[in-house]
């Protein structure tokens, strides 16, 4: 097994500082151990609109010489709600980023069936999931002409278990489509009980179950904490209160309780791929959106970390 950084860790996104380039993450990576990066692929790292030819040559050249590899694409696809045009544009972008995979080199592409928000409600479910299918399909089309595999990652909505990932490659068909699934949100979804006495055999069935189909995969950290109080209308008074997950420094949180068994259901299977760390949530210390400074030692501890699970 290789490890990589996730580029989004870098983006901008959750840290007070700028972003750094596709050419700073490399050297970081590298200085700090990482075998590879995965690139964002939208701003401000890998937007296929933004890199032209030369850029692509550059980027590949850059992690050659680092001797860093870059595998995967991840992208942020949508092919869920009722606006076909909206619908179009997203599979226009699988086709862009497959495209920029193949001229990276690059052989896998991390998929959404849906994004990572809430669908649009106005129509049901299962007309949800048939819109996600043909998405998947005519994406899933566009990777085999380029030789490239497409990862499904197990993130809602639409997807909310592994149990579904493993139904939507049924139902779309392809060789071409294969899956990522990840830890963390194997508990996010409920698929896994951090609290468990028998993680270890859990584990053990679910990655076993995607064995032959798993190709990509993502680990980061974050505890349950109490969230917002919601008032029912009408309820005299009666009202319930969400879960709020916060992102912690990795092994300090779910992950750290099932990073053991985690690893072994993986050598267990033979899986000899990426796994990919990332920092794709805001943490915040005493209220305080953390530094740049805090996110860099993150990368740097989090490395030492997952390779001190997996020699142990």
């Amino acid at each position: 097994m290789k490890i990589s950084l996730h580029s989004v860790s870098y983006s901008g996104f959750f840290y007070v500082g700028r972003p750094l380039s596709i050419e700073e993450v490399i050297a970081r990576v590298a200085e700090y151990g990482y075998d590879g990066v995965e690139l964002m692929a939208k701003r401000p790292h890998a937007s296929p609109i933004d890199l032209s030819q030369a850029d692509r040559r550059r980027i590949a050249e850059v992690a050659s010489s680092y001797g860093i590899e870059i595998p995967a694409l991840a992208s942020y696809t949508d092919f869920s709600g009722p606006d076909e045009f909206r619908r179009e544009l997203n599979i226009l972008y699988a086709k862009e980023v497959i495209e920029l995979a193949s001229d990276l080199g690059v052989k896998v592409v991390r998929v959404f069936a849906a994004g990572m928000r809430d669908v649009d409600p106005s129509i049901p479910y299962w007309r949800q999931w048939e819109l996600c299918r043909e998405g998947l399909r005519e994406a899933s089309r566009f990777a085999e002409e380029h030789g490239i595999n497409l990862a499904l990652q197990n993130h809602p909505p639409i997807i909310e278990s592994y149990e579904d990932v493993l139904s939507m490659l049924e139902e779309v068909g392809s060789s071409y489509l294969k899956v990522c699934v990840d830890p963390e949100l194997l508990v996010w979804t409920g698929d896994l009980d951090p609290y468990s006495d028998d993680i270890e055999g859990k584990l053990g069935e679910i990655y076993r179950r995607v064995r032959d189909v798993l190709i990509h995969i993502h680990i980061g950290d974050s505890i349950e904490r109490s969230g917002k109080f919601m008032w029912i209308e009408g309820g005299g008074g009666s009202m319930i209160r969400a879960r709020r997950l916060e992102r912690v420094p990795l092994g300090t949180g779910f992950f750290g309780m099932i990073a053991k068994p985690f690893i072994k259901a993986l050598r267990d299977i033979g899986y000899d791929r990426y796994i990919s760390y990332e920092i794709c949530s805001p943490r915040y210390v005493k209220h305080k959106l953390v530094s740049f400074e805090d996110v860099d030692r993150e990368v740097k501890d989090g490395i030492k970390y997952i390779r001190g699970i997996m020699s142990g």
